[in-house]
């Protein structure tokens, strides 16, 4: 996702190809010595979305660009918001907008189209046919299938 769906959006890193900054991401986050929690990153996804992947969303629908992976993200953050992790247990509340966030994840369970009519974060994002279309597949394979078995088909389908 990064190469083909992130980087073509944003501004180059000085004396840095994308492919090598990525490279270097990975190597940075792959460095077991560097500990992070989930709840950590996570927490206010509606400040860090809106500030960093809706901005490459709206420019790959601009230019009609790839958006399978950028769309997952989106599915992926709903899914997380509905406060249920799928053995069961209570995903606490993590943003500052948690309630409106989570009464519009769980709508989505069974009409997703509810998570992007959050006109604040997704605008005209949301009147997008080919992005609602595939953030609808993802966010009910993710309900239905699960998050670890969605994540290995696309990354089967990225591997083709």
């Amino acid at each position: 996702m990064a190469l083909n769906e992130i980087s073509p959006h944003i501004n180059p890193v000085p004396n840095c190809s994308p492919s090598q900054y990525v490279d270097l991401v990975d190597a940075r986050f792959s460095n077991p010595a560097i500990v992070d929690t989930v709840r950590r990153v996570a927490f206010d996804g509606s400040n860090r979305h809106t500030g960093a992947l809706l901005p490459l969303i709206r420019q790959a629908l601009a230019v009609g660009a790839p958006i399978e992976g950028l769309a997952l993200s989106q599915a992926l953050w709903a899914r997380m918001c509905t406060g249920r992790r799928e053995d069961g247990s209570t995903i606490a509340a993590n943003d500052p907008a948690w309630e409106q966030l989570s009464a519009a994840a769980k709508q989505a369970e069974h009409h997703p189209q509810a998570w992007l009519e959050q006109r604040q974060y997704y605008g005209a994002i949301a009147n997008h046919p080919g992005f609602c279309a595939t953030f609808t597949d993802w966010l009910t394979r993710l309900h239905c299938d699960g998050v670890e078995a969605t994540i290995s088909t696309y990354l089967q389908g990225k591997s083709q």
